[in-house]
């Protein structure tokens, strides 16, 4: 059947809204999208809110149109003014926005000026928020057309906290660039051969991610090997997390990094990965620690259980508990047999399921087939 687009043998245009492109899971799925996209079908800018950040040198090489609004803190009329000033300028097909700020802004605006398409992309699993957040939220949902969710998990939650209707919301997993990441396990072994132990996480330094459980987890470790944790990642808990393991006697076994723009590099020199986190909306970072080779442990949370089948292509432990994830730890450290099976196993799934490719593929039928 011959696809009819609602403007005829024109592109449809589409402006994506995000807060910044600082590092982090919902910054690097946009970018990895807009990069992908099929140029003949589409044409694309982007929106950030507040700042660019870390990735915006790929957009440019790229040649990927962004604008930066310059939003300072708090609810900012001027902001909201400047936003419907260029939409009505570029007059896209679609806005589809990304987080809570450009969330706001993005329907607000997109609505008073009566653009027809607009979407949002959910991300994760607010559980932190706060009630005059989670109002707002509730009010916006109703402005779009339809909401994103990266998991089931997430669209659960959507329907549960935002009272979103499920006809409303469409699934759509997270990628990764398979080129990217992807490293041959026989390349691996040759790496790590006679090298101490090596164990990685990362993520931003939040009660979400779990980092306490982590560092309690590698000071109950008996193994004798020597041992050593890199935690990649910033966030207002690092403070607190860098007195705990001073206070602990453990600053030579874990290390903060901060932030790391090669995480190819970084996951190239560890052994096992783990994601102790207490809830997650899908987990990008092990999509990426698979396709690199890494065996993975990670908490038994919804989320994590749609990429991870415990035993299988991974290890799951029960979320905030310590004395488990050590025991998985010591566990795995000595099974050289099942490293090697749950690390092959994830990089062949994530391979099959997880390419940016086939993902921005369902992207690409959305935005068709709602501008038919």
């Amino acid at each position: 059947m011959k696809i009819k687009y609602m403007r005829e043998n024109q592109k449809i245009k589409i402006i994506y809204i995000i807060p910044t492109l600082d590092m982090g899971g919902a910054e690097r799925l946009v970018i990895d999208v807009i990069k992908n996209l099929d140029q003949e079908k589409f044409i694309v800018k982007i929106i950030c809110m507040k700042r660019s950040g870390a990735w915006d040198v790929e957009l440019k090489d790229y040649g990927i149109p962004l604008i930066l609004l310059g939003q300072k803190r708090g609810i900012s009329f001027i902001s909201l003014i400047k936003l419907i000033k260029i939409l009505k300028q570029e007059h896209p097909d679609i806005v589809h926005t990304h987080l809570f700020g450009a969330d706001f802004y993005g329907s607000v605006a997109a609505r008073l000026i009566g653009i027809k398409y607009l979407v949002s992309t959910e991300h994760n699993l607010n559980y932190s928020e706060n009630v005059v957040k989670k109002i707002i939220k509730i009010f916006i949902s109703k402005l779009f057309n339809n909401i994103i969710t990266v998991s089931e998990a997430v669209k659960k939650y959507m329907i549960k906290s935002y009272y979103v209707k499920e006809k409303k919301i469409l699934v759509i997993y997270n990628g990764v660039d398979i080129n990217k990441f992807f490293q041959p396990l026989n390349k691996k072994d040759g790496v790590r051969e006679n090298k101490n132990i090596i164990i990685g996480s990362i993520g931003r330094l939040t009660k979400q991610k779990g980092f306490e459980y982590l560092i309690e987890a590698i000071n109950k470790l008996s193994v004798s090997q020597d041992i050593e944790c890199l935690i990649v990642g910033e966030g207002e808990l690092k403070t607190l997390f860098q007195e705990k393991v001073k206070k602990i006697g453990l600053e030579n076994k874990i290390k903060f990094l901060g932030l790391q723009k090669d995480i190819k590099f970084f996951l190239n020199k560890i052994d096992i990965f783990i994601l102790p986190s207490l809830w997650e909306g899908f987990g990008i970072v092990l999509l990426e620690a698979g396709l690199a080779g890494v065996p993975v442990i990670a908490s038994k949370i919804d989320g994590i259980t749609e990429i991870i089948e415990d035993n299988k292509d991974g290890l799951l432990v029960n979320p905030a508990d310590s004395n488990e994830l050590a025991q998985k730890i010591e566990y795995l450290i000595k099974q050289k047999e099942l490293k090697n099976k749950l690390a092959i196993n994830l990089q062949t799934k994530i391979k099959n399921n997880f390419s940016i490719q086939k993902i921005v593929v369902q992207y690409e039928q959305y935005y068709i087939n709602l501008n038919k």
